[in-house]
């Protein structure tokens, strides 16, 4: 009997926490799961173990048991869930392929569980709701980002269908992708049909498949954008409108003591040396003098007009510390936060 253990979240916490984080939660995860079972790893972050008996129901008794204990020991073990699937009692390479294919239920039913093999039932005829209106309108904006939240929180939505099968999910998503593909190409035979041959060189079919191979919705939403990225070209702007658009995203939160210049870069959909570029074309600055001449003249009013503390209009102005703020002011304004409200503040 096969026992699949699926490590949750991986991809999306690796990205998140950094190669060496995720190493060290991989090993603490394999100790774990080799203290119950001794099996080995299988690339990237599941482990397949196999049960054998002669009593196919002690045999599944057993499996269920295991697949509870392995799981509560990868949560104490370090910072992971893991999703256990198990097949059912039959031939070995029966077995194995069961758990896997159980394992696709983690798309819908989420992870930190244990899964055992459904009743295959694939008799769906399409979604219960279409997003077709809303993709195209994201589609011919250029809004990659856009296209990407609909397609998943459309499969979020999908997800709560009863006794929904996953092949059926996998071939609805399949169907969106086909039809932003069509929208986006602008290339088209003289019938005016889409022209496919140039349109699978934007989502190749082997891509497309792969979509198939995805039973985590964290990881789907990353695929998402970077698929979207090769389909959906971006919308024509100017120069001055991309600047005008990182100014305003930048007007509405240089109070984030995260904003950085890739933030900006990524919500206007450019690149960074391209923000750069603008700024010294456009405006014979920098971003940084521009993000701290924001938050300056923001920290100055609040000094003015409130009797804050420094330690907040520090937070409020988007700094990490109060020291840090105090060194950015008085290298810019000439004197402390301190000085500056006793100096400017009006008599009462």
């Amino acid at each position: 009997m096969g026992a699949l253990v699926d490590i949750d979240d991986y991809v999306v916490q690796s990205r998140a926490r950094g190669p060496q984080w995720a190493s060290a939660q991989l090993e603490r995860a394999e100790h774990a799961i080799r203290e119950v079972t001794g099996c080995d790893r299988l690339p990237a972050d599941e482990w397949l173990v196999v049960l054998t008996g002669p009593d196919p129901d002690r045999l599944t008794r057993r499996a269920t048991a295991l697949a509870e204990e392995v799981r509560a020991r990868i949560g104490r073990a370090g910072n992971l869930t893991a999703t256990v699937s198990l097949g059912r009692p039959g031939p070995r390479a029966e077995s194995e392929a069961e758990a896997r294919r159980t394992n696709s239920y983690k798309l819908l039913l989420g992870g930190d569980r244990v899964i055992t093999a459904p009743a295959w039932d694939d008799h769906r005829v399409g979604p219960p709701v279409r997003i077709e209106a809303e993709l195209a309108r994201a589609v011919q904006t250029g809004d990659r980002r856009a296209a990407a939240g609909l397609l998943a929180s459309w499969v979020d939505r999908c997800a709560q269908e009863r006794d929904l099968d996953p092949r059926a999910l996998h071939r609805w998503l399949v169907g969106e992708l086909l039809f932003i593909v069509d929208v986006a190409n602008r290339r088209r035979l003289a019938d005016g049909s889409t022209d496919w041959v140039d349109a699978c060189e934007r989502l190749p079919v082997s891509e497309l498949m792969a979509v198939s191979t995805i039973h985590e919705r964290s990881y789907l939403r990353i695929w998402l954008e970077e698929t979207l990225v090769g389909i959906v070209p971006r919308a024509s702007r100017t120069d001055r409108n991309i600047l005008s658009t990182a100014e305003s995203y930048m007007a509405a939160h240089y109070a984030d003591p995260g904003l950085r210049l890739s933030t900006v870069a990524e919500a206007v959909s450019a690149s960074p040396y391209y923000i750069s570029h603008l700024f010294a074309k456009e405006r014979r600055t920098t971003f940084l003098r521009q993000l701290t001449a924001l938050r300056l003249r923001h920290a100055r009013a609040l000094l003015t007009t409130s009797t804050l503390p420094v330690d907040t209009v520090a937070v409020r102005s988007g700094y990490h510390s109060a020291k840090a703020f105090r060194g950015v002011f008085k290298r810019h304004v000439g004197c402390s936060p301190s000085e500056y409200r006793q100096s400017y503040r009006p008599e009462p």
